[in-house]
């Protein structure tokens, strides 16, 4: 056993399961306001930056952790350490689940068309543009929940794309709920809406079992509670959809999602 890991083992970390322009800035804010909890977004080294290796060589997660991750949360002081980066759910928590780390799963949410429209706006358009397959699940990577065959994805607009991106996330949700129950894995739902209020804040605290607002916490409280991060509006193109046309396209989407997916 590395001395890393050791350490790593005496806290507790919490990671996030999602999808990404939900709000993850303002959780790790929020999250730091506890007391004994380190929080971070998307501290070096990044999970971005072993993702695609990860994804093509799933054994690779482990040796991420042992080398790189584990190295940096041991550093840290705190009891908790938590880290709301929404790559970790991409290939990295089966390794972290095997190296019997104590881990809490927070699944943020945030409604699927708001996630998909942000994606759109941005032109992050899972496996299209640079950033999309960079950083995000397409449905013909290997090992997604949801995969659907090529030829089929390719006829999915880029709005559409985005929007299976987040159903493919709610779909781990559900399975790593289900996988790492009897692992003593715990994951909890977090909507992004419910913690945008002081008294969300502190709800999330109780139901995360987490020790109670440091004195700074509290202070900031305030000022931090629904307070918008990384919005990117000046990257952003305008929405050019209707409610109605997107109710078609999303309908579409759930429709393939249906027929190509094997029976579990």
């Amino acid at each position: 056993m590395t001395r890393a890991l050791e350490i790593a083992r005496t806290k507790r970390l919490c990671f996030t399961i999602t999808t990404g322009r939900s709000g993850t800035e303002y959780l790790a804010r929020a999250l730091g306001l506890f007391r004994g909890v380190r929080a971070e977004h998307e501290p070096k080294p990044t999970f971005g930056s072993a993702f695609r290796t990860v994804q093509a060589a799933p054994g690779t997660a482990r040796e991420f952790w042992l080398a790189h991750k584990l190295p940096r949360i041991a550093a840290c002081g705190e009891a908790v350490y938590a880290e709301t980066s929404h790559l970790v759910c991409k290939g990295f928590l089966e390794s972290a689940v095997e190296l019997e780390l104590p881990l809490t799963l927070i699944h943020l949410v945030r409604p699927p068309r708001d996630v998909a429209t942000s994606l759109w706006q941005l032109a992050t358009i899972p496996g299209r543009t640079y950033g999309g397959v960079k950083y995000y699940l397409a449905p013909f990577d290997e090992r997604v929940l949801l995969p659907l065959e090529r030829v089929r994805a390719e006829r999915l607009d880029d709005y559409q794309m985005c929007f299976w991106y987040c159903l493919e996330i709610e779909a781990r949700a559900l399975d790593y709920a289900r996988r790492f129950a009897d692992r003593g894995v715990r994951v909890v739902r977090c909507e992004l809406a419910e913690i945008a209020t002081s008294v969300g804040v502190e709800r999330m605290g109780r139901e995360l079992q987490l020790d109670g607002l440091s004195a700074i916490g509290r202070i900031q409280l305030a000022t931090t509670a629904g307070r918008r991060f990384n919005e990117k509006l000046a990257q952003k193109r305008p929405s050019v959809f209707t409610s109605a046309r997107l109710d078609e396209l999303e309908a579409e989407v759930r429709a393939l999602v249906a027929a190509d997916v094997p029976a579990r």
